[in-house]
């Protein structure tokens, strides 16, 4: 029977092996999430909404929209386990408000760049598209952001992020989430000649966008699987202490911590 990964798991276990133990073999997970990780979701939400809109190239579409669209979904989905991360927290600077309005600056950045005179392009294939594959003796799933295709038959496979930081054209070329991503839809669109991988930075309004020939694609996939089989062989999962720490909800079944994460609740 083969085992079912997600990149999530691949990112967790090269982050730090004794997480990657806790939440994927323990099963222990934690209710407790950052707010920039709150407000990356609820950014997801609207856009998602957003292209479920039928007809969406026949409608103008207001900035304002979003705006409330965000707020419902902020209000509806807040909890008492949001927690911003001691070294960021700043009363006056970094607290509940300003993480609010970077997720606003997202959609804004999103708007500005992405409409014409207010129309939105609509050939979207799907949005939040769930999948299954199999590589090699493993089988991977995930959730894919939005799936477009274009007028000459190209697909276009994007990915939303709203962190601060953004991602060069090489890196990009090495990204497993992304390759995870092109061979489920080399899968799913099997007439598509050409994919596109997109990622959307946007809270620098950031846009890298490539494209995986043979040679590409072939490492990637081995670089997939080697990734599995380090978790495989792994035995002692140890804890791998760094700055992420300070985003981690797990310090009460960590074997290096001795105390609860001291991260502010908002």
């Amino acid at each position: 029977m083969e085992k079912t990964f997600s990149y999530s798991q691949l990112s967790t276990f090269k982050s730090c092996p004794q997480k990657y133990k806790i939440n994927y073999i323990d099963k222990i997970f934690s209710e407790s999430e950052s707010i920039e990780a709150f407000m990356g979701k609820r950014v997801h939400e609207v856009l998602e909404w957003f292209y479920l809109q039928k007809r969406l190239n026949e409608k103008y579409i207001v900035f304002d929209k979003l705006v409330s669209k965000y707020e419902e979904f902020w209000l509806e989905k807040w909890h008492d386990s949001i927690f911003i991360a001691l070294c960021k927290y700043d009363k006056h600077n970094y607290n509940k408000s300003s993480v609010y309005k970077l997720g606003l600056l997202c959609l804004r950045n999103y708007y500005i760049d992405f409409n014409t005179n207010g129309y939105f392009k609509s050939k979207i294939l799907g949005v939040e598209v769930k999948f299954e594959l199999s590589i090699k003796n493993y089988r991977f799933r995930g959730v894919i952001d939005r799936i477009d295709k274009n007028p000459d038959g190209s697909i276009e496979i994007i990915d939303y992020k709203t962190s601060k930081k953004s991602k060069t054209t090489r890196q990009a070329k090495n990204d497993l989430q992304l390759a995870i991503y092109l061979l489920a839809c080399k899968e799913m669109y099997k007439d598509a000649t050409e994919f596109y991988l997109n990622l959307y930075f946007l809270r620098n309004r950031d846009y890298v966008r490539i494209k995986h020939d043979s040679d590409q694609i072939k490492k990637v996939e081995n670089n997939i699987i080697k990734n599995v089989e380090n978790i495989e062989k792994e035995s002692n999962f140890y804890a791998k202490e760094s700055i992420l720490c300070e985003w981690c909800y797990h310090w009460k079944e960590c074997e290096v911590k001795s105390s609860l994460n001291p991260a502010i609740k908002v």
